[in-house]
């Protein structure tokens, strides 16, 4: 088979350099993955003599990539052997071609314009040679064609030996007539879904799978098109930011890293006039005023049109301007110097001002908050009343740069009262927090200083808005490792200054000095600090209590409470989503200790649902704080560890670690390190586990120390996995702990590892076991107790007795006790191994680990003949009598985390 593909007039030079060839083949192997019916039907369609098929759909959705493949495999058919010939693109004006042939057929042109006598002398060279066999000709963009080419096409797919295969972004007169009176279909490529752009980009990088929230992010900016979700999946392996581990490959979703190649590819063909009109619609879409359009030039309008460069959306007040792909606008902004970003925005401010009509577009919020947004970027001194309206309307969340800024202007506008100042101020700090732009928040937190620094502005405030100013630089301190007694102490003297009936400023300080002790790991003082669990009939102090209530939810989980803590998470969360101000960052939190309360209680399923609707509501929203938080990455790392699924926990731990290490807004990172080690420790890289153990122990102020016990507990299972010489200390000095603050489940699980790495449970400590279960939740008590009992029976009598239906509950729950040393079993047979080893099936184990039944099969076999076992019973026997054995000593070679000193 001949390919005759070479780089045409117009084409783009970038596009058919070495890489471009390059890239092109990738695409290609890509697409055959992603839609391989989509393959077949063109296959087909091309199958009979002379047959004709036309391919519709938008540039980049992979209509070349899939006539070209078509074209190879039905040329490899025919005899002769077949041979396929790619005309190139049709020219644009700047190139000095006339024709899409002339690459090709240059003689056949010379000194002829009459289409008829060109076809004839073209055939005539193609069918010169005896036996030259059938030729399929691949026709890019066919819409795009002159009059004169498209007659040629047409007399040139009349000849039975040709086949034709043209693309095109729509059907028109002249492509209607291609190949009439002979086989013609028509077949409409559609950008990939979900499903197939992962098939694709596992196919182009050479993985197994995309992580979820990378798809996402892709998908979301290329919008389904082949060839932008190639460009972002390669520029980001170019500049180092793929990462591929476990068979996945993820990257940061980083707005602003988008491939220069997609730039020059797109943009090559545009006039300098063309790219600044493509500039102001990506700065200023979508663009419904009648002044902003008339701004762009008509004739540089049309052009854009006719490349599909930009587009007309319908939208609910009107017909907007947009550009032609989301990835275009993105690589615009991108590419924009401040200089030049600064003039539009200037330009684009001025223009909407002159349109006003005087008409106060506070009364007008879309207007109004087109005329702040580009006001504020361009430096313009806006009226005041624009921005504090601008601020209401941002009242309920948005996009948190927006928010930032406009809160930001609030807060240093001359003209704001001290209560506008205040709140300006004081949502501008939490803001920059939340999106880790340090950058501002020191400044701002100068802000908040001088304004408490000066009495007239103080006594302009309300109580209220005072102290939420000040605990704002309280607990910003404690972040910032101040000293907590010195954070403790000036909220009681804030307290003490504070007047009688002043109950709900008096509620607010509660709530500081709770979030004080929990995120130090206070969690006894935290727990009386707390407000009581009682509903009150007051929906204002209910608002003001929900984050010590959130708080109070995580404390409770360890406590064993966690019926309650779910009771309280649910209720707080639904009243927090009521009034004007509601507060994301409340929500988001009691979501999270909603989750957490399920996954503690061993109900997995339940979890999923709560972790479902959390990422539901998130996704529906772009600017969620969610996106933020990291907590809804968090729970899907502890609900994949309470499932099995070891693989998945640690490759969704490795991606959100990487998001925190550059910020971690609310500290969770040792939670994650901790069940990071954990599923580490299962699938057998030892020592990644202990290098995330010695991370878990790093005092990050926050909800790690506020979940603390649980962070003990996970790194506890990590090292009983590791067989760590010092697991059984680490065990006995959590109990310690947990009894010291109050924590019933914490100290029952910490004496139930201990019971276990032993095979021994005296008398002190079943009696101590006893009453913590009675504390803690069913069913989760009653089965560490359950276990720990069968323990203190000694190792001579369960040894023989091999059926753990407690450990097989304790599974049910989350919890996984340690298989024995394997150390030459992989990561996914050890998966496999685990709960096989606990009598699952193996369409169980399939289902659960996302692989075919067959998959498992085969695991289990390599598993068998590994360990020297026949089958699945002595799989069970296998790991059963390792559990009732006495222990042995511990391994030296046995990586022991370096000890950290825990914060006090």
């Amino acid at each position: 088979m001949e390919d005759s593909r070479r780089p045409g007039p117009g084409a783009p030079r970038a596009a058919w350099s070495g890489d471009g060839a390059a890239l092109h083949t990738r695409r290609r192997a890509g697409m055959t993955a992603a839609v391989p019916e989509r393959l077949d039907r063109a296959v087909d369609a091309l199958d009979p003599e002379g047959a004709v098929l036309l391919l519709l759909g938008e540039a980049g959705t992979g209509r070349l990539v899939l006539a070209e493949e078509a074209a190879s495999v039905v040329a490899a058919r025919l005899p002769g052997p077949g041979r396929v010939i790619v005309l190139p693109n049709p020219p644009h004006a700047a190139s000095g071609h006339t024709s899409v042939f002339a690459e090709h057929f240059a003689v056949a042109l010379e000194g002829r314009t009459e289409a008829g006598e060109i076809a004839e002398r073209i055939l005539a060279g193609l069918f010169a040679t005896p036996g030259a066999g059938p030729v399929v000709l691949v026709a890019p963009n066919a819409d795009g064609y002159s009059p004169r080419d498209t007659r040629l096409l047409e007399l040139l797919l009349q000849d039975e030996r040709v086949r034709g295969i043209v693309t095109a972004k729509q059907p028109t007169g002249a492509l209607e007539r291609l190949g009439v009176g002979s086989e013609r279909q028509q077949l409409s490529v559609a950008p990939l879904d979900r499903v197939e752009a992962e098939r694709f980009l596992c196919a182009l990088l050479g993985v197994d799978r995309i992580e979820a929230e990378t798809l996402r992010g892709w998908l979301e900016l290329a919008a389904g098109n082949s060839y932008a979700l190639a460009m972002l999946a390669l520029a980001a392996d170019s500049a180092g930011r793929l990462r591929r581990s476990r068979g996945a490959a993820w990257a940061p979703h980083e707005l602003d890293a988008v491939p220069g190649e997609y730039t020059r590819v797109i943009l090559d063909p545009c006039t300098p006039e063309e790219i600044e009109a493509l500039e102001l619609v990506a700065l200023a879409e979508p663009i419904t005023e009648t002044g902003l359009l008339r701004s762009i030039d008509a004739t540089l309008l049309a052009a854009l049109f006719d490349r599909g460069l930009v587009v007309s959306r319908p939208l609910p007040d009107g017909v907007a301007l947009v550009t032609g792909h989301p990835l275009l606008a993105t690589v615009l902004r991108a590419g924009m110097s401040p200089v030049r970003r600064i003039q539009l925005n200037d330009r684009i401010f001025r223009v909407l001002s002159d349109g006003l009509g005087g008409v106060d577009p506070v009364y007008t919020p879309v207007r109004l908050m087109r005329l702040v947004v580009f006001g504020i970027e361009s430096g313009q001194h806006l009226p005041f009343p624009w921005l504090w309206a601008a601020f209401e309307l941002t009242v309920r969340g948005g996009d948190p740069r927006l928010v930032l800024n406009v809160a930001r202007a609030v807060a240093l506008h001359p003209d704001a009262d001290p209560m506008q100042a205040g709140s300006g101020a004081l949502r501008a700090c939490r803001t920059a927090r939340l999106i880790g732009d340090d950058g501002s928040l020191r400044p701002l937190l100068g802000v908040v200083e001088r304004l408490l620094a000066d009495p007239e502005r103080v006594a302009g405030m309300t109580p209220m808005l005072r102290v939420r100013l000040t605990t704002s630089l309280i607990e910003q301190d404690l972040r910032d490792d101040g000293d907590v007694d010195l954070a403790l102490a000036a909220l009681d003297a804030l307290e003490d200054r504070l007047a009688a009936d002043e109950q709900p400023v008096r509620e607010a300080v509660r709530g500081s000095r709770v979030l004080a002790l929990a995120y130090t790991g206070r969690l006894r003082a935290a727990t009386i600090a707390a407000p009581d669990e009682a509903v009150s009939a007051d929906l204002k102090a209910e608002w003001i209590r929900s984050p010590a209530r959130a708080l109070n939810g995580l404390i409770l989980d360890q406590r064993g409470a966690f019926g309650r803590a779910v009771v309280n998470a649910e209720h707080t969360r639904r009243l927090s989503r009521l009034g004007p101000r509601a507060r994301p960052d409340v929500i988001d939190m009691q979501g999270f200790c909603w989750l957490l309360g399920h996954w503690v209680g061993g109900s997995a399923e339940l979890a999923r649902r709560v972790l479902d609707e959390l990422a539901s509501e998130a996704s529906s929203d772009t600017h969620a704080e969610a996106h933020y938080s990291g907590f809804i990455e968090a729970g899907a790392v502890l609900l994949a560890v309470q499932e099995g699924r070891w693989a998945d926990s640690a490759q969704s731990a490795e991606r959100l670690l990487d998001r925190l290490e550059r910020h971690d807004s609310y500290g969770i990172a040792p939670l994650v390190q901790a069940a990071f080690a954990l599923a580490l420790a299962v699938l057998g890289e030892r020592d990644a586990a202990a290098r995330a153990l010695r991370a878990s122990l790093r005092g990050t102020r926050g909800i790690g120390e506020a979940v603390g016990g649980h962070r003990r507990i996970l790194a506890l299972r990590a090292r009983q996995w590791l067989r760590d010489r010092d697991v059984v200390a680490e065990a006995q000095s959590a109990a310690e702990w947990a009894h010291a603050e109050g924590l019933e489940l914490i100290e029952l699980q910490a004496l139930h590892v201990a019971a276990f790495e032993t095979r021994t449970a005296g008398p002190g400590v079943l009696e101590r076991a006893r009453e913590l279960a009675v504390a803690v939740d069913p069913p989760l008590g009653g089965a560490f107790l359950a276990h720990i009992e069968r323990i203190a029976v000694g190792t001579e009598a369960t040894a023989a007795d091999t059926d753990e239906p407690e450990v097989r509950l304790l599974a049910e729950l989350g919890v996984w006790l340690p298989l024995p040393p394997a150390a030459e079993l992989t990561a996914r047979e050890r998966e496999v191994a685990l709960l096989a080893s606990l009598g699952h099936s193996s369409r169980f184990i399939a289902a659960r680990l996302h692989i075919s039944a067959r998959t498992v099969e085969t695991h289990l076999s390599n598993v068998f003949g590994k360990l020297g076992v026949e089958n699945r019973d002595e799989l069970r026997l296998w790991a059963a009598r390792d559990r009732a054995s006495a222990p042995d000593a511990p391994p030296t070679e046995a990586p022991a985390p370096d000890p950290v000193p825990e914060r006090g």
